[in-house]
This record gives C-alpha cells, sequence and structure tokens, in this order.
C-alpha cells in the first residue's frame, strides 16, 4: 500500500480513533528500531572475546569468610 492510499484510508477513520492510531503508529516504530538495535550484534558467541576485561581472584572461595561475616544475621 503507498503512502497516499494509507493516508485517504485514514482520512475515513472517525477522529476519537486516531489516538489509538498514533498509538499503534508508535509502536511500530519502536518495534522496527528494535529490530535494528538487535541485528547490531554478533549473532555467534565468539570464545575469548572478553579475555581480559573482568578481573576475578585466583581462588573463587577466596571472600567467603568476609561475606559470612556480612551476612552473619541472615544467615
Amino acid at each position: 500500500m503507498s503512502y497516499t492510499a494509507l493516508a485517504e484510508e485514514i482520512k475515513t477513520l472517525p477522529e476519537d480513533t486516531l489516538d489509538e492510531l498514533a498509538q499503534y503508529v508508535a509502536y511500530l516504530k519502536y518495534k522496527n528500531e528494535a529490530q535494528h538495535r538487535n541485528n547490531d550484534y554478533p549473532k555467534k558467541v565468539i570464545p575469548g572475546l572478553a579475555k581480559g576485561i573482568f578481573k576475578y581472584p585466583d581462588d573463587i572461595h577466596a571472600g567467603d569468610d568476609i561475606v559470612a561475616e556480612i551476612f552473619e544475621d541472615y544467615l
């Protein structure tokens, strides 16, 4: 459907439905923008892509005693 034909169809709608039409148009614009945002991300997971970005301790239990002390009242 062309823009001209669509504009003619819109002119036949009662005025009280124009708010609903405007909301639907806003939804379609949002949906279109969201699809374009999602296409910017790689589809595959690339191993090692974040290497060196995140820091973690050599021993994953290194801070357990500190955490247990903080949450002592809840355990």
